[in-house]
């Protein structure tokens, strides 16, 4: 028999290469790294084009309107409100809100809060699936007192929907001091509710003695001309309930106040004219600007 040793010898070199050095272990192996992807671009907006609605005035603050995308009820859409002019100590103090609206004014989604974003606020609204469709966006500011809102058409061709706290139509009167006026008609009854202001953000009454008189002339139906007066002497409680009268006086007067007085004339979604508001404190008279009265709907 021939000897085994080489063959042994041989056999213990191949084992001792496979295993490698005890002392020196074998180097891990490579991590595989995917391959790279190519780079994607990111839209400038996930909601759609851009359409400029228009710009809005409230509480002397302009803010300019972006819808994005299409709107459709049951899907969420996005809107941009661009404040003009606004420090971000006012982006931080504002309360907004914004919600859209069929044509007769029932709302159609939730209120939706701003988010700041750079410049901007970002809202999202889901109008409901209603047998009315979504015909104007509402934008409201709170701050401070402030408690005001504006509507513009969502079709992109709208113009300043200003409204006041109470959702009348608000104006300026001039005179030895000048103040604000908000002045509100309901369309089922033709009744009118007036509350004067000191300040642009209606939280200052303008008050008058409570046997004051005011006079509205309707430029467009014949210069008629109606006059105002408290509800009563007592609380001259607003239609929400609110009472009205301070030591100073009261800043809320009504038409019709009397027994007798028809306001039928007034009644109507499609009311509007022209009209001018009048009354005096002291010695001093208090002509308003010229504004279009439209009602309230109901």
């Amino acid at each position: 028999m021939k000897s085994l040793q080489p063959a042994i010898l041989v056999l213990a070199a191949l084992l001792l290469s496979a295993c490698g050095d005890p002392a020196r272990p074998l180097p891990a192996p490579a991590e595989k790294k995917p391959a790279p992807e190519a780079a994607k671009e990111k839209p400038e907006s996930d909601h759609g084009d851009k359409t400029d609605l228009g710009t809005l005035t409230l509480a002397g603050h302009k803010f300019k309107i972006v819808r994005l995308g299409k709107l459709e009820p049951g899907k969420e859409g996005a809107f941009e409100v661009h404040p003009k002019e606004a420090s971000s100590d006012d982006l931080a103090s504002w309360n907004l809100y914004l919600w859209v609206e069929d044509q007769a004014g029932t709302q159609l989604s939730a209120p939706s809060k701003g988010t700041i974003e750079n410049s901007a606020l970002h809202f999202h609204v889901t109008p409901r699936k209603a047998e009315t469709s979504p015909e104007k966006v509402v934008l409201r500011l709170r701050s401070d007192g402030t408690d005001v809102r504006a509507r513009l058409p969502l079709d992109g061709h709208g113009h300043d929907h200003v409204e006041g706290p109470h959702s009348g139509v608000p104006a300026t009167f001039k005179g030895a001091e000048n103040g604000h006026l908000e002045l509100k008609l309901h369309d089922d009854k033709g009744d009118l509710e007036l509350w004067l202001y000191k300040d642009s953000g209606f939280s200052k009454p303008f008050d008058l003695p409570l046997d004051a008189k005011i006079e509205i002339e309707f430029i467009d139906v014949e210069n008629r001309k109606v006059n105002l007066s408290p509800r009563n002497t007592e609380k001259n409680e607003d239609e929400d309930g609110k009472p009205n009268i301070r030591p100073s006086g009261t800043n809320y007067f009504i038409y019709p106040s009397k027994d007798g007085e028809d306001a039928s004339w007034l009644k109507g979604k499609t009311f509007q004219s022209i009209v001018i508001v009048r009354f005096a404190g002291g010695a001093f008279k208090f002509p308003s600007e010229e504004f279009v009265l439209k009602p309230h709907p109901h």
